[in-house]
This record gives C-alpha cells, structure tokens and sequence, in this order.
C-alpha cells in the first residue's frame, strides 16, 4: 500500500527559496487604525442586518428552500485566498442569513427549539469576544456560570446542588447518568471509573446494572447506554398508560423481575414534558419508589422542568424538587439561543467524585488566575468549554425570572387556544392529549354528501404528510410531526415568546385550506 501523500497545493516553483514574507496577523492588522475603523463599520452593519431581520419576521416566510444555485455554492473547494472581511459578510448576507431553519419566527412550532433573543444575540458576541476558557480558572466568567446554575437550582427546587452548562439536553442527562452509576457502584463497593461495568478475566463475574424511563422517554436514553458502555439493552423501557404517563404498576413488576433475574436496577428516569404529546409522569410516585427502592430518581425536563416557573403550569412538575439528578434546556423554554442547557446533581460530592481528574499542567494553586482549579472540567466531560451562561445571565438580569414564567404561561394559554380551536373545527381531530405545550392532530376532510363511512388512517396519512409538506415549503408555518398511536399527526410544540394569538389562528386556517386543496373538499367556514 503506498505511504499516504500530503495534499498537493500548487505553489510557486521557487517558493521554497523565497524570502519570507511580512508578519502574518490573524484577519486584520489590530496596528492599523483604518483596518479598525473599516471592522468597527462592518460590525455595525452586521448588527443592524441582523436585528432588522429579526424585526421584520412577522412578514417572512417561516422557512424557504436554498436555492440550487447557492446549494452548489457550498461544494465549491476550499478558498486558498481571501476575500476580505465585506465580501465575507456579503456571502454570509446572501447565502446563509435567509435561509435557516426559521426557529427565530414567530409561526415555528417544530421540534421544542427556542427562538433566541436580541439581548442575547448581543451577549453571546460579547461572550465570544471576551472568548473565556470555562474549564474553570480564577475569573468572572466562571463566577457567572456557578452564579447561574445556584439560581436555578434554587427556582426549581434543588437549592445548593452541583451543576454545569453543557450543549444540549442529551449531553446534560448523560451527565446525570454518569453520576447515577458512580452513586450504584458506591453502593455496591465497586469502583466503575477504575473498572468500568465488564469483568475482567480471573474475577467474579459483574451483574449488569440496568435503568428504566416510559416508552415516551428521548432517545437520548439509548445512546447514553450504548455510550456508557452499558449497552442499549441496560435501558428498560415502562409502557404508558392513556395519557402517556408511565405506568408504575408495570414498573414495579419489571424491578422485581429483574433482580430475580440478576440485574442491578441503578436508577429510574422521569419524564418533565415529553416529545411526542408533553406528558409529564408521576414524579411524586417515582420519587417515593426511588427512595424505598435506594434507585437513583433522575428527571429529565428537558423543555417541561422550566414549568416550575409559571403559577399557570407548575402543578404539573411536582416531585421534581426530589430528584437526585435534573436536565434542562434554557435554549428550549427559557428563550435562549443555542446552546445553553443545564445539569443539576444534588450530591455535589459525588458529582464530583464522577468526573474528578487532575492533570499536573491543570493543579490549582493558591494564587494568581488557577487558584481554586478547574472547577467545571472537574464536574462533567469536556475540558474546553465556551461562555453558555453569559446569555441567560445578562436576560434574567434585565428581565427577571419572573418573565421567564409569564412567556411559559403565555405560550400554554395560547396551546390551550389552538386545541380548543382544533376541537371545536369540523375538520380536524386531537390525536392525544394536551396537557402542557404540545399538541398533536391531523386534518380529516369532510366526507362528500351521501358519501358512506370513515376515512382511514390508510387514506389520512399520506394526505397529512403532503399538508405538512406545503405548509413548510410555502413558509406559512412550521410545525413538526410524530407518529400517534400509529397514526400520523401534525405535531406543534410551543415553546415560542414571538408567537401572537393570530399566528395561532393563522396556523388553524391555513391547516384548513390546504387541507382542502389536497383533498377536493367542500370549503366550509373556519
């Protein structure tokens, strides 16, 4: 097999025996006070790009296709000399700005994203030009993170637990998880960190340790398995009952089935707002049998634990305020831009214990910028980590918790709007229910008249998949979809603070129209 080649870049024929060249800057010259000005200039126009872009929303399709022409543009090969930072910008103006996903409009609904906002567009520029390493170290920024994650463990029922901010709501419960199977090998004498969860040649043989979440519980359950080393089949999933809640009948049989198999139950995870239809199950009960049980009762509220903060909803996530770990994305109901979620660990000792690592270039010392050590590298997974908390920081400073629990409330009263307007409309049927933000439908025409029996899911399906379809491509609105009891369904998740009541009654009529340009119906009054 012939020895690997460097790539061939063409360079001049006598490049080696060149002189070198002037001092080479990163993108400009920080000397140069015309180079500063001319940046200065550029910055304020990609600011007022921006917000103009957000202001105008309203009267922008929610999402629109790329165009081949730019598509093909993102195939070219890599630029071998710059353009300078305009035309940069203008690249940026042109092919990427208007073509998002369209989570930043006011009629998105898909996927439980949250829409940023301008204040914290703003502080996420200062976070990146400030640029801290969030391993830890002596500094503000650091200050800002533990500050952050003290208030919310306080708001949500978990005063002084250990947390962090990671990427996103499947990396925050990972991390609980870690935590969960250091707190069984406790308990069991065994040292997984040293160990891992196989044996070894020459040694008993090591039950596996096992976990259990609904069938509605995120799929990052199973990849958080397989990467533990556990392997996919340590994820016990629990049936649901009518409203999608776990079944805790079922759950108990399972435990004591599964010890009289061998297994090792470690932990239990409940479910704060699920995926599919926003169900919430009994934290009450599962943190009852997690303490008589010993288990690990985890929590992940991935968007629903922020509920804790609107009077409207809050009911809803008690028992949540016993759990041992807890997830979630402020990058999903609180607002944020991506990404910005959270881990809460009520054992500060033993999330430690999970993740503590001390390298000799990373001991702390007494003094100077290292005193007080790598505190967040020492408490989850990545050493290097960026400036999350700054956002949501800067928000709560000029807004209050208290907004945050009015946008929640807003955004349920405006759910609890849509599905009355969905049951009450002679075209459109709830496929579960809608406890919290999530709501879950499909269109069924109006049978022609004399016309005999239902319509089947056979014949539904696909009409509601190609009414999705046009309803995204067309940049009218842009909710999601999942699958019901076997049953397609339009899926709107809300979790949006632009979102009006007319953008509601809006999605509603124009579900109906197109509803009825597919199918040939009858137009009836909406």
């Amino acid at each position: 097999m012939p020895p690997s080649q460097p790539p061939d870049f063409p360079v001049s024929p006598n490049a080696a025996d060149a002189p070198p060249g002037p001092f080479e800057r990163a993108t400009f010259d920080p000397t140069s006070d015309a180079e500063w000005e001319s940046l200065r200039r550029l910055g304020h126009r990609m600011l007022d790009d921006l917000l103009a872009a957000q202001r105008a929303l309203p009267e922008q399709p929610v999402w629109q296709a790329l165009p081949d022409v730019l598509r093909a543009s993102f195939e070219e090969s890599g630029p071998r000399h710059g353009i300078g930072p305009e035309a940069a910008y203008e690249r940026v103006r042109r092919s990427v700005l208007p073509y998002g996903l369209g989570n930043w409009h006011p009629r998105f609904f898909g996927w439980v994203q949250g829409n940023g906002t301008p204040l914290a567009m703003l502080a996420d520029m200062i976070a990146a030009g400030l640029n801290p390493h969030l391993g830890g170290f002596n500094q503000a920024p650091a200050l800002v993170e533990r500050q952050v994650v003290s208030w919310f463990a306080e708001w949500l029922g978990m005063p002084g637990a250990s947390g962090l901010f990671v990427t996103g709501g499947t990396m925050a419960n990972v991390h609980a998880l870690a935590c969960a199977r250091i707190g069984a090998a406790r308990r069991l004498g065994r040292d997984v960190r040293r160990d891992g969860v196989q044996s070894w040649p020459g040694e008993p043989a090591v039950a596996p340790l096992v976990y259990y979440g609904s069938t509605e519980t995120h799929a990052w359950a199973f990849k958080a398995a397989e990467w533990l080393g556990l392997g996919s089949r340590a994820f016990r999933t629990v049936p649901v009952d009518s409203d999608f809640r776990m079944r805790l009948d079922v759950l108990e049989a399972m435990l004591e089935a599964d010890e009289r198999d061998g297994l090792i139950p470690f932990c239990v995870i409940g479910t704060a707002g699920t995926v599919n239809t926003g169900a919430t199950d009994d934290l009450v009960a599962l943190a009852d049998l997690c303490r008589r049980r010993q288990l690990w009762f985890h929590v992940d509220g991935a968007f629903g634990a922020l509920a804790a903060l609107s009077p409207l909803v809050r009911e809803q996530v008690i028992g949540m305020e016993r759990a041992d770990s807890l997830a979630f994305d402020l990058h999903k109901w609180g607002s944020m831009p991506f990404e910005c979620a959270c881990v809460l660990v009520r054992d500060s000792q033993l999330h430690h214990e999970a993740f503590r690592h001390r390298a000799s270039y990373l001991v702390p010392s007494e003094r100077g910028p290292t005193a007080g050590g790598m505190y967040f590298n020492e408490r989850g997974l990545d050493l290097t980590r960026g400036f999350k908390a700054l956002k949501i920081w800067m928000q709560l400073h000029a807004d209050g918790v208290e907004h945050f629990g009015r946008i929640i409330s807003q955004n349920v009263r405006q759910l609890r709007r849509l599905v009355a307007a969905i049951d009450a409309h002679p075209e459109l049927e709830r496929l579960a229910p809608a406890p919290l933000n999530i709501a879950c439908f499909r269109y069924v025409p109006l049978r022609p008249r004399g016309a005999m029996g239902a319509y089947t899911d056979a014949e539904l399906d696909p009409l509601n998949r190609e009414l999705l379809a046009r309803l995204q491509e067309r940049g009218l609105a842009m909710p999601s979809s999942t699958v019901i009891h076997g049953r397609f369904a339009i899926r709107v998740a809300h979790v949006n603070h632009r979102t009006t009541d007319a953008d509601m009654d809006h999605l509603v009529q124009q579900i109906a129209v197109l509803g009825r340009e597919i199918a040939g119906a009858s137009a009836v009054p909406v």
